[in-house]
């Protein structure tokens, strides 16, 4: 064997929700190194915590393993004893060693009392005086509860179903239990007693639990009652000498001017001693229970005199319709919104320069929107010059109404470009066409606004600084292109090439491009 352990106590007490520690000690006491795991068999998993249940030991080295007992506080957790078995084992030859304890959990003691209805009634007529008093034991040991009830007036009685009542951990039961006044009167006032439930454990006596409830005691005849009798009396007296009189509804319109077929009518009613009004209009049911005061817009389809009609009702009971009459003309005709013109003078501008709109609407036109500037348009003018908001595309929008609101929109983009400040005024080569025999070109160039130049072609192996206007002597052994850029302050670039070509017995060179032709100009940013 190559193993040895130790624990530090047989005999680990705790209380439920507390920890309580055990040490295993473990020894490796063969030759070579050992993984050793350390468990606790007999007690419930989730009361155990082992923080580092494998521990790798050198030959002779002991180590002491810390294991937590922690029993939740709720009844589950029974009071007693629970022995168990710690055990260790060699995860290299399986060699193990085992060693007994016991777990002994403290008791703990907690009950609950609580009645149900908190509020119970007796009088002459009705009786709603059984109550109900629930028991919980939270504790984890068994309760032997006595109960008990009393009132501070010492003006009721209590019988319970049961007066002792025994409850194993965790368990729970409903008593019933009857209370009745010693004593009452058909007249009075009514009366309500509070009253205590008590629960004490007969075993620990210390445990003790309540609740409080009420019984309302109500005489046959009180002076509220008398007095409720009385005014419903008078009330029922007073209702039939002022019976609500017939409902009443007068309307009026509410819009100005003329209105048109297809438009709208807006009227205004007020009613009296009625609770809804109907409204119809030409015999048509426009709303029905509307309130006795209120506002509607009725459709006006036709041409002609429209009546619009409001009857009150009340109950079983109608008044006689309001009428108004309202003279629809027919509807003007407005002409359609025409755009004849909107676009722009130039698409492509550069970035500060204003853009002309060059615009021109229909006749019947009353009203032209430009956007994005959210500007209205001078219909009498036929042009005007805007600032573009941004670098790139913008797109400007133009809605033309007419005098009915029908609206048409159209729409065009012009591009704002960022270009280069600096010029290449000149770049050119003499000759362009070079005899092999002599192989030497003079190349010239002047750039314009300039920050910086730089200059490469084919088969250099560098890049060259210039100066804004020069010219330089340079060899070529093949055909050769030729680029020069120039920057400008804001970092921009523009580039320029051209191709010296080489003579050849077939003729100028062997390119595909003709002698002296050059590449188009490109524009770009450069980071230096």
């Amino acid at each position: 064997m190559a193993l040895q352990s130790n624990i530090s106590t047989d005999m680990v007490i705790v209380e439920p929700g507390a920890t309580a520690p055990l040490t295993i000690e473990v020894e490796n006491t063969g030759t070579t190194d050992d993984q050793i795991e350390v468990g606790v068999e007999g007690i419930d998993g989730e009361w155990v915590a082992i923080p580092v249940p494998i521990v790798t030991l050198k030959p002779g080295e002991k180590q002491a393993v810390k294991v937590f007992f922690k029993p939740p506080r709720v009844s589950e957790s029974t009071a007693g004893n629970f022995p168990f078995i710690a055990k260790v084992r060699s995860l290299t030859d399986g060699d193990s060693r085992t060693a007994q304890g016991v777990l002994t959990i403290k008791a703990f003691h907690s009950i609950t009392v609580e009645v149900n209805p908190k509020k119970g009634v007796v009088s002459p007529t009705k009786r709603q005086n059984i109550f109900s008093v629930t028991l919980i034991n939270m504790s984890n040991t068994e309760h032997l509860i006595q109960l008990m009830a009393d009132d501070p007036e010492d003006s009721c009685t209590f019988e319970f179903d049961e007066e002792q009542v025994t409850l194993a951990p965790g368990q729970q039961k409903d008593v019933d239990f009857l209370v009745n006044p010693k004593k009452g009167s058909p007249f009075g006032s009514t009366r309500l007693v509070g009253f205590g439930v008590t629960g004490r454990s007969i075993s620990v006596p210390s445990v003790v639990a309540s609740s409080q409830g009420q019984l309302e005691i109500r005489p046959l005849l009180t002076p509220l009652t008398l007095g409720v009798f009385v005014v419903a009396a008078i009330m029922l007296l007073f209702f039939f000498i002022t019976q609500p009189k017939r409902p009443s509804v007068v309307i009026e319109q509410v819009t100005k001017g003329k209105v048109f077929s297809g438009g709208v009518v807006t009227v205004h009613w007020h009613a009296e001693n009625a609770t809804s009004v109907k409204l119809t209009a030409s015999g048509d049911l426009v709303k029905d229970n509307l309130p006795p005061d209120g506002q509607e817009d009725v459709p006006a389809p036709l041409v002609g005199t429209l009546k619009i009609t409001a009857t009150a009702y009340r109950e079983n009971r109608v008044s006689e319709p309001a009428v108004v009459s309202v003279n629809v003309a027919p509807p003007i005709i407005y002409p359609d919104p025409e755009i004849v013109q909107f676009e722009p003078a130039k698409k492509l501008v550069n970035k500060g320069e204003k853009v002309t709109i060059n615009y021109k609407f229909g006749p019947g036109v009353t009203k032209a929107t430009l956007s994005p500037l959210d500007k209205d348009l001078n219909l009498n003018f036929s042009s005007l010059a805007v600032d573009p908001p941004n670098v790139g595309e913008n797109t400007f929008e133009v809605a033309a109404y007419n005098a009915g609101g029908k609206v048409i929109k159209k729409s065009f983009t012009v591009t704002v470009q960022d270009p280069c400040l600096a010029k290449i005024v000149k770049f050119d080569a003499d000759p362009m066409v070079v005899d092999p025999a002599d192989g030497k070109i003079i190349l010239s160039w002047q750039i314009a606004t300039g920050a910086r130049q730089e200059l490469e072609y084919t088969g250099s192996k560098q890049k060259y600084n210039l100066e804004a206007v020069g010219s330089r002597e340079i060899t070529v052994i093949g055909d050769t292109e030729f680029k020069i850029t120039a920057w400008d302050v804001n970092g921009k670039s523009i580039t320029k090439t051209i191709v010296v070509k080489l003579k050849t017995n077939d003729g100028p060179g062997d390119g595909n491009a003709p002698p002296g032709s050059t590449t188009g100009v490109s524009q770009g940013t450069t980071t230096g």
